[in-house]
């Protein structure tokens, strides 16, 4: 266990810090108040209940909280949902579930499907089923049967330059595959090289706006999808907003220079040197230039 150090963030849930990627789990001011604002308002799970049922896919689970944040909204309106998790490490969960400020967030029914997982890997209650891949996604995407179509994905490894393995080029256009026609892919990250994955991967992208109380932030994460959003939705709770021009710019500056993964078993060094040498041979404008047009610190 000695991998993680666990901490209470300000809004008194439960973190983890990584001292293999030497990067936290959640920012400070929440675990909970993350995945709420982050995950849970972005996805606007109104406009998917009168679906027949919910297909989730979380893409480095963790604690559990973004599909935890999720669950309690759908299990209360009795939607049947069918889930799969993608993680390597089971490590987190099992902390979790033994933590005593963890377990008293959770409702009796989303602590059982905590508990499944981390006993046997499956979850089922009624007619909702769900299933954790244990291992390295870029592989178990492959256990889940091929036709099935995500309305929701949840995509939080940790940030690029620690763990590209999963925010390259490749990864994203294998869960572009797999996203349903009115689905979102959502993500903390507001890097360029993932945006631009994106559209490239043929999404349309927007910006999750930043919760009141964090107005420093130019965007808090992103929301891709096949679909372009109706503008009443999008003025609706004012949670997702079209891109600035500030983001589009930061588009065609070298960050938005992908990482590489062609065989999809890239380690992060490889993967992160042929990205730096992309960058240095590239025609488009220097990041640093577009971060004094808009005065943006790092």
């Amino acid at each position: 266990m000695d991998d993680y150090k666990r901490h209470t963030t300000k809004d008194g849930s439960l973190s983890l810090y990584s001292l293999s990627y030497e990067e936290g789990f959640h920012d400070k001011d929440g675990a909970l108040r993350e995945s709420i604002n982050k995950y849970l308002l972005p996805a606007q799970l109104e406009e998917f209940y009168n679906a027949k049922k919910i297909v989730v896919l979380d893409v480095c689970m963790g604690l559990g909280y973004n599909t935890g944040c999720i669950l309690e909204e759908l299990l209360q309106r009795n939607i049947k949902i069918e889930w799969h998790g993608l993680e390597i490490d089971q490590k987190p969960l099992n902390l979790g579930l033994n933590e005593k400020i963890f377990q008293e967030i959770w409702s009796s029914k989303v602590l059982h499907f905590f508990n499944c997982l981390n006993i046997s890997g499956k979850w089922t209650e009624g007619f909702n089923q769900g299933t954790i891949h244990w291992g390295d996604a870029r592989q178990k995407i492959f256990e889940i049967q091929d036709s099935l179509r995500f309305d929701l994905i949840l995509l939080d490894p940790f940030s690029p330059q620690k763990c590209p393995e999963l925010w390259s080029e490749e990864f994203i256009s294998l869960l572009t595959e797999r996203l349903s026609t009115e689905g979102r892919l959502i993500t903390y990250s507001t890097a360029a090289s993932i945006r631009a994955s994106f559209k490239r991967a043929g999404l349309n992208i927007y910006s999750i706006v930043p919760s009141t109380d964090d107005q420093r932030k130019w965007s808090s994460g992103t929301v891709a999808m096949k679909k372009k959003i109706e503008q009443q939705l999008i003025k609706k709770n004012c949670q997702i907003k079209e891109l600035s021009t500030k983001e589009v710019e930061h588009l065609a500056t070298r960050s938005s220079i992908p990482y590489r993964d062609p065989t999809g078993k890239g380690n992060s060094k490889e993967i992160i040197s042929t990205r730096e040498i992309e960058q240095s041979k590239s025609q488009l404008i220097n990041t640093s230039s577009w971060r004094k047009r808009w005065n943006t610190a790092r």
